[in-house]
């Protein structure tokens, strides 16, 4: 009979129609279990990097959708053009206070990680630090929305205005032209808390285009989100590699099934229950690919440098 508090690996596969069937293949020992939970964190702690990062794009991805369909809905808002041009201006800055929420997340989120993070003695917020200043010392965009996070908690919304302009097009039809955009020396008025950012806005044109200022912080996000993926994947690889062997482990004796570790245990009744941890296959897949774009990437790099010494 079965110790109820031993621990296997083991895997479900599925029989027929919705049935599945469980086996247990071997015994995990202590040592092996802990690693095992070890291994689950870490890989849960790059799936959260990997989220946060997601979204703010996702949040990014969202404003240029709703901007360029502005020339679209605008004909047939022609007519009630004050409310449109509220509703729209309301609309932008709701998905722009978005994605400077979720791009100030990130980095938070790395910032803690980081502060945390260390390998044999080895500290990763070092490299975290020198990223972000660098991005925050030779980039306006960047500096600008960093400090802008702040001027929405104390001023409110920061886009200003919408310009709208209509051209004769083919045809007897309207070509439109529609912008949002910054209004610098009312941002400058409005908050005292830019610091040493001030000079570098009022060197800014008075109306300010929001698209190219949204683009280029957001190179500087990705900038950054690449260069540190290469630490979540080198300081998260020896647990991918560890989940990895156990699931090939399983799937080269069973096929394509769902790997787990778990025990029965019995409950008050006669019958027992199954208490397992599943393997974050879908992580682990995002992992493996991560991976190898970023081998490949530096790959590319050092071939690069090789052929100009």
């Amino acid at each position: 009979m079965m110790d109820t508090n031993d621990y296997k690996l083991g895997c479900h596969r599925k029989t027929s129609g919705h049935h599945h069937e469980i086996i247990f293949i071997r015994p995990v020992s202590s040592a092996e279990l802990e690693r095992f939970h070890t291994a689950l964190n870490d890989l849960g702690n790059y799936s959260n990097y990997c989220g946060l990062y997601e979204i703010c794009d996702k949040n990014y991805s969202s404003i240029i959708s709703y901007l360029l369909s502005l020339k679209d809905s605008f004909p047939q808002n022609r007519n009630r053009l004050n409310e449109y041009v509220e509703e729209s201006l309301q609309e932008t800055n709701r998905l722009f206070l978005n994605y400077l929420s979720s791009s100030r997340t990130f980095l938070d989120h790395l910032k803690t990680r980081y502060t945390r993070l260390q390998n044999q003695g080895y500290s990763y917020f070092d490299d975290y630090q020198r990223m972000t200043t660098a991005c925050y010392d030779s980039n306006f965009a960047y500096r600008f929305f960093y400090k802008l996070r702040n001027y929405v908690q104390h001023c409110g919304l920061p886009l200003g205005s919408m310009h709208i302009d209509e051209s004769p097009g083919p045809n007897g039809s309207a070509i439109t032209a529609i912008s949002i955009r910054f209004n610098r020396d009312g941002l400058i008025h409005d908050y005292d808390g830019w610091g040493k950012v001030k000079p570098d806005l009022m060197k800014q044109p008075e109306i300010m285009e929001f698209p190219p200022y949204l683009k280029e912080f957001r190179s500087q996000i990705k900038l950054i989100h690449w260069a540190l993926s290469g630490i979540e994947v080198s300081s998260d690889e020896q647990s991918w590699q560890y989940l990895y062997d156990m699931v090939r482990e399983v799937q080269d004796k069973y096929g394509n099934v769902m790997p787990f570790i778990g025990r029965k245990s019995m409950d008050t009744g006669t019958q027992s229950q199954l208490k397992k941890s599943d393997f974050p296959l879908h992580t682990m897949a995002k992992f493996q690919a991560d991976h190898k774009k970023i081998y490949d990437f530096q790959e590319r790099l050092r071939i690069k440098k090789q052929s100009t010494e």
